[in-house]
């Protein structure tokens, strides 16, 4: 395809608008991956560093406006973001929005994981179901944190790192249940004493705790 300029009129003759010159009155479009030398107000740049569309005005390279943020897909973060700037990480399949004030990649969207390990590199809010110890967890940032209470049903007393205050227990055998007491106790405590196998409390009466 050949490419060619306006053809415009100087001194009464018509003639090639050369590559150098411009119209004036109307902006310029220039897609690179660097800022345009000599821009003019109202001229458009495609920053290929971010698929970022730019204005120039006011002496500055701006977004027109945030109806005008170009959504970014790929599988690493756009270099030179601006504020509002959205990316899809095909990566980790989170749509994430780029927070100038902080300078700082944010989930535009809620994740929620489902394994037995740990997902890596977790964003501030997101949910992670632990198969392992059958728990929902929540990213602060720094850590994984513990949603709600579990309730056990079972004819010994559950045991194990994985235990958090508020658990419940349901004796089978007893049919009373405790509540799990951490720190200085440590241990189950008897909230509703059974009397003897079908007697006392039901699993019901857990959720009337609760």
């Amino acid at each position: 395809m050949t490419i060619r300029n306006p053809i415009v009129y100087v001194n009464g003759y018509p003639q090639e608008l050369a590559s150098s010159d411009r119209l004036n009155g109307v902006g310029k479009s220039t897609v690179s991956a660097t800022a345009p030398s000599n821009p003019e107000s109202g001229d458009l740049w495609l920053d290929t560093n971010g698929d970022v569309l730019k204005i120039y005005k006011g002496g500055a390279w701006t977004e027109p406006s945030e109806d005008l943020s170009t959504a970014v897909v790929s599988g690493s973060a756009p270099t030179s973001p601006s504020n509002g700037l959205l990316w899809f990480d095909t990566t980790t399949d989170q749509l994430k929005v780029y927070d100038g004030s902080s300078n700082n990649w944010k989930l535009a969207e809620s994740q929620t994981y489902i394994s037995a390990s740990a997902p890596s590199s977790p964003l501030a809010g997101e949910f992670w179901w632990d198969t392992t110890e059958t728990r929902l967890k929540i990213y602060t940032g720094s850590a994984w944190e513990y949603i709600g209470s579990k309730t056990f049903n079972s004819t010994t007393a559950p045991t194990g790192s994985n235990l958090q205050q508020g658990d419940w227990w349901y004796d089978s055998v007893n049919g009373g249940f405790s509540m799990y007491i951490a720190g200085s106790i440590n241990n189950w405590v008897t909230v509703v004493s059974g009397g003897g196998s079908g007697g006392g409390g039901s699993i019901n009466d857990i959720l009337a705790y609760g």
